[in-house]
């Protein structure tokens, strides 16, 4: 299991981003890229298995052919997760067409983020690591999303207190 972090250059200097914790925990098993809109990563345009990747983000209109549906994401190995706000997230798909050829799934929860550092900026949005979390868990990666799930309730946690005093 390997994930991408596709990251917008604001995420990187945030000290509430969750997408760092991944990495942090798990290098050999992460990469963050940053996002160019001029100078693509060649991860992204020309090594990139396109049968065993799958990115992680909510397309309206797209293609229905575009999706995956099935429950079982055990033909992928590779997991590409827009890293940013919401609106920096739309801009990076928007201005990236290399990432319109890759198969899509939405992450459906139904519950609501506990991410507490920032306000979601959509409803039923989860913060990067609470998606990694939740992909975890579905590639039966119990072990992996519980360490990741403990370091982002402390950072979480640690982070808000800093804020309230």
């Amino acid at each position: 299991m390997h994930f991408i972090l596709l990251t917008h250059s604001r995420e990187l200097a945030k000290l509430s981003g969750t997408g760092q914790l991944i990495h942090q925990l798990y290098p050999e098993q992460c990469d963050i890229i940053e996002w160019s809109r001029i100078n693509p990563d060649q991860r992204l345009t020309k090594t990139l298995d396109i049968n065993t990747s799958l990115l992680i983000y909510p397309v309206e209109n797209a293609n229905e052919n575009a999706y995956f549906h099935n429950g079982s994401l055990s033909q992928f190995s590779t997991f590409i997760i827009i890293d940013g706000t919401w609106q920096e997230a739309k801009k990076i798909y928007n201005r990236s067409p290399y990432l319109h050829k890759l198969m899509h799934y939405e992450l459906k929860v139904d519950y609501s983020s506990k991410y507490q550092l920032r306000r979601n900026q959509k409803e039923m949005g989860l913060c990067t690591a609470e998606v990694a979390i939740e992909l975890m868990m579905k590639k039966n990666q119990l072990h992996m999303a519980q360490g990741l799930n403990e370091s982002f309730q402390a950072l979480n946690q640690s982070k808000r207190q800093t804020r309230k005093e």
